[in-house]
């Protein structure tokens, strides 16, 4: 097959995305298959990408920031439970939404210091609310991996059609982000957390940040 002009590193990542979408996992995606996407030989494409490795890097770049960006937009302007509600039912949907997208979120970053400073962006809305909401370092991991197990295998299970019974999966979201909450309901920061809500300030202003934004809570106090 002959290989067609103008391939770029933007070309390739489209192409790569969607071939993420239809197999639905990013442990399935190929070198071979992106390039089949784009009519050119499986060697041209290592011109733009370091082999299975780099084509997956990039796709985790890019579903991460897609994922950080999501959960930022909901997370902005909410405070305590509220926020937690909003950012857990961005994850679920996002999930839901692009199952393979959010397989390649969750892959594991190594040592790579660009998906490490990714996967803190995604994750700095909630842990920020769970600090405000009084959880120490270890409550906070032992919570996120709960949140994440929840929206991996309630998505997992949508998309493979297991929920059957009726009534329709979907209903069932409320009832799994009650689940969660319910024990942030108990923390004695709870309510003085309400006084607290999200906002986005630019790194500029940070010390050490690595991207371009970043969360942070802003405070009023009743008189």
């Amino acid at each position: 097959m002959a290989a067609r002009r103008g391939v770029t590193r933007d070309r390739v990542v489209h192409a790569a995305l969607e071939v993420l979408d239809e197999v639905g996992n990013i442990d399935g995606v190929r070198p071979s298959m992106v390039a089949a996407r784009l009519g050119i030989r499986s060697q041209s494409l290592y011109a733009h990408v370091d082999g299975v490795d780099g084509l997956r890097r990039l796709l985790a770049l890019r579903s991460l920031a897609d994922l950080a960006d999501t959960v930022t937009g909901v997370a902005v302007g909410r405070s305590g439970l509220d926020a937690v509600d909003a950012i857990v039912r961005a994850h679920l949907g996002f999930a839901m939404a692009w199952p393979g997208r959010f397989s390649a979120a969750i892959h594991p970053p190594g040592e790579d210091p660009d998906l490490l400073a990714a996967v803190e962006r995604v994750g700095s809305p909630l842990q920020t609310v769970l600090e405000m909401l009084g959880l120490d370092a270890d409550e906070r991991v032992h919570w996120t991996r709960l949140q994440l197990s929840l929206v991996w295998g309630f998505a997992t299970l949508w998309r493979d059609g297991r929920l059957t019974l009726a009534p329709p999966p979907e209903s069932t979201i409320d009832h799994l982000v009650a689940a969660l909450l319910v024990r942030l309901e108990t923390s004695p920061a709870a309510e003085a957390s309400t006084h607290c809500s999200l906002t986005v300030q630019p790194l500029s202003l940070l010390a050490g940040a690595k991207s371009s934004a970043a969360i942070a809570p802003r405070c009023s106090h009743a008189a």
